[in-house]
């Protein structure tokens, strides 16, 4: 998830939330992924494109976003589902922190954690690239062919490097019952089923509430009346991605050390998003860097633009000379 009003996040939220509801949020219409069958980007991410970190003077090179992904025990790169240069980019910052770092791990948003053992069997060779894809519905998780060309690249470059590959996301049909039902329904699984999500701490306040309430309200000049009781229970869902996938990343860590690599809609991460936030919680002597994979399109919402984007900005629009 990004943090643009016009097709919010790549269409992330759309894609998950109207799975989890479909209907219940109209603000979400006409954010569907782009119609043409993804490739892969052809930008040299390494030389073409602006890096920025705020609060900083002057813009970066990409050496200097890898010695900070070094530095880092949790790299979390925040994109928008759809933006295939940066996915490039998630790609080589997992080429080059990997070769020195061999071991790593990557964390993905777009598996979810009932399917680790389908990434066990194709990384054992039981499965090929194809049947993997297909077992995980997901051949057009983020656009027609998306898997194959944006998704199945970064996972094949960590196995080569001798890292491995997490299954990071909750169940949609646990975060489904976690908006129907509330986090008691989750706590109130069975233990070997209620592993497969986590329930947060307490829920999130400030910038992080305050954006996801702005992008799911509908414009005032629409005449629609927001019914805040329906964003509530999307809040309570959306927050259960945070708190699982940062659970994931931490057990990586608790398991393996690190580095750990999280591909995640931006959302989450931007702005001290609720990712961010619960990686925190949970690993409060580790360093983690947020890193936006920014596009540049579409009005950026007004709550939260005092907090700083991220720790560091990749402008995926390539530079001009």
């Amino acid at each position: 998830m990004s943090h643009h009003r016009s097709c919010p996040w790549g269409f992330s939220i759309a894609r998950h939330l109207a799975a989890l509801a479909m209907g219940a949020a109209t603000v979400l219409a006409g954010c569907q992924a782009a119609p043409a069958p993804a490739t892969p980007s052809t930008v040299s991410v390494r030389t073409q494109l602006r890096i920025t970190s705020p609060g900083e003077t002057g813009d970066l090179e990409w050496e200097d976003l890898v010695n900070r992904s070094l530095a880092a025990d949790v790299i979390v790169l925040g994109e928008e589902h759809d933006d295939a240069t940066g996915h490039a980019v998630q790609l080589a910052v997992v080429e080059d922190v990997l070769k020195r770092r061999a071991g790593g791990t990557v964390a993905l948003e777009m598996l979810e954690r009932d399917e680790q053992i389908l990434i066990d069997d194709y990384v054992d060779g039981i499965i090929d690239a194809e049947a993997f894809a297909k077992a995980t519905s997901s051949t057009n998780w983020a656009g027609t062919g998306s898997w194959t060309a944006w998704y199945q690249p970064i996972i094949d470059a960590t196995i080569a490097r001798d890292g491995r590959i997490v299954a990071a996301n909750a169940p949609r049909r646990y975060v489904r019952l976690a908006r129907r039902d509330g986090w008691e329904a989750l706590a109130a699984l069975p233990k070997n089923r209620a592993t497969l999500a986590t329930v947060p701490p307490e829920s999130i306040d400030g910038v992080y509430r305050e954006r996801f309430f702005e992008i799911m309200s509908p414009d005032d000049h629409e005449g629609v009346e927001t019914d805040t009781t329906i964003i509530e229970s999307f809040f309570d869902a959306q927050q259960v991605w945070d708190a699982t996938m940062a659970e994931s990343v931490a057990e990586a860590i608790r398991a393996h050390g690190p580095p750990v690599i999280l591909l995640v809609g931006r959302f989450h991460s931007d702005h001290h998003g609720g990712t961010i936030r619960e990686l925190e919680r949970r690993l409060p002597d580790h360093s983690i860097l947020a890193v936006s994979l920014e596009t540049g399109r579409g009005e950026p919402l007004e709550a939260g633009q005092d907090v700083p984007q991220a720790d560091i900005i990749v402008f995926t629009r390539p530079v001009t000379p």
